[in-house]
């Protein structure tokens, strides 16, 4: 497993996700792990060409056959062999729902499936490739654990830690050609399940996942500036919700979650549900895609028609925080 040194942190960024998934895999089979990785005619982008080269044996090309994948992979692990399958995020979740649920929900193969270029992303793809409603659609599977990590080095680890995960893990993977660094030093173990504290502060707990965290965190540089102290949380896993972080936040004025996906049964959704149920919680602000398909555009303009930029996020928050 990679050692995160600074300068492995930056070469993970510039490697952007899809190559840290690349490099994760190649390390993993290097290790002497026994898996198999399975893609949906996209080797390429999901960065597998060294593995494939050097690992032909542990690599499996299903072709343009997305729910085909997942009733492959499912055999494959029949022993309890993990399994590594990638496509896009919007085919792995709402192309492959039905196998996705009979085959690592109810059957609860170990299959470990990559929802690329998820989030707003694939702007210029149009809306059906466009940000998924992934997350909402697969939280309601029983047994599924759901990541989401905001950089290089979470992206890493979060692949290690869902391989020696015994059971089915999606991982949603967002953010363009280069990954922001949000982690500047090494976090230490990545543990499904358990937030990270980025920030401590004292007024608004801001919640993020993915790579829009980054965008979160120039936003709370902002509204610091305007006299609001914010803490800031990285709630990598959506599923299982780190609970007893959020049974932490009762001091707190406002709770504000921000993520590329529909505010309708995400991470704020997942929040908003279990404060609902405690005394005294905060009002939880959820920030994210509005009730409609998205623009076609760049990744830029994605996140500015939804008021996902760091200004807009400032401005939304510094709003509901002075009602």
């Amino acid at each position: 497993m990679m050692e995160m040194t600074s300068k492995n942190i930056r070469f993970l960024s510039r490697m952007g996700v899809l190559g840290v998934l690349g490099q994760a895999v190649l390390d993993m089979a290097e290790s002497g792990k026994d898996f198999f990785a399975c893609s949906a005619d996209l080797g390429d982008p999901s960065g597998f060409k060294r593995f494939r080269e050097q690992h032909p044996e542990k690599y499996l090309n299903v072709g343009i056959a997305e729910q085909n994948m997942i009733g492959i992979a499912a055999g494959l692990s029949a022993d309890g062999t993990p399994v590594i399958a990638t496509t896009w995020a919007m085919f792995a979740s709402l192309r492959c729902t039905d196998q996705l649920r009979n085959f690592m929900g109810y059957m609860g193969r170990n299959i470990k499936l990559i929802g690329m270029r998820s989030g707003l992303v694939e702007g210029k793809s149009g809306y059906t490739h466009c940000n998924p409603p992934d997350i909402a659609c697969l939280r309601a599977v029983p047994g599924l654990a759901i990541l989401s990590p905001c950089d290089g080095q979470e992206t890493y680890k979060a692949l290690w830690a869902a391989m020696e995960f015994s059971g089915p893990v999606y991982i949603r993977l967002t953010g363009d050609l280069l990954a922001p660094i949000i982690h500047k030093e090494d976090f230490g173990e990545y543990r499904i399940g358990k937030a990270i504290e980025i920030k401590e502060g004292r007024d608004v707990a801001v919640i993020g996942c993915g790579s829009v965290l980054a965008e979160a965190l120039k936003a709370v540089d902002l509204l610091e500036e305007a006299g609001i102290s914010c803490a800031v949380m990285d709630m990598h896993t959506i599923k299982p919700l780190d609970t007893e972080m959020l049974d932490t936040l009762t001091s707190y004025k406002l709770v504000a979650t921000v993520e590329e996906h529909s505010v309708i049964g995400g991470l704020g959704s997942a929040v908003a549900e279990h404060l609902s149920q405690k005394k005294n919680a905060p009002p939880v602000l959820r920030l994210g895609a509005s009730d409609v398909f998205p623009q076609s555009g760049s990744y830029t303009y994605g996140l500015k028609q939804y008021g996902l930029t760091a200004p807009q996020l400032a401005e939304s928050i510094q709003a509901k925080f002075k009602e």
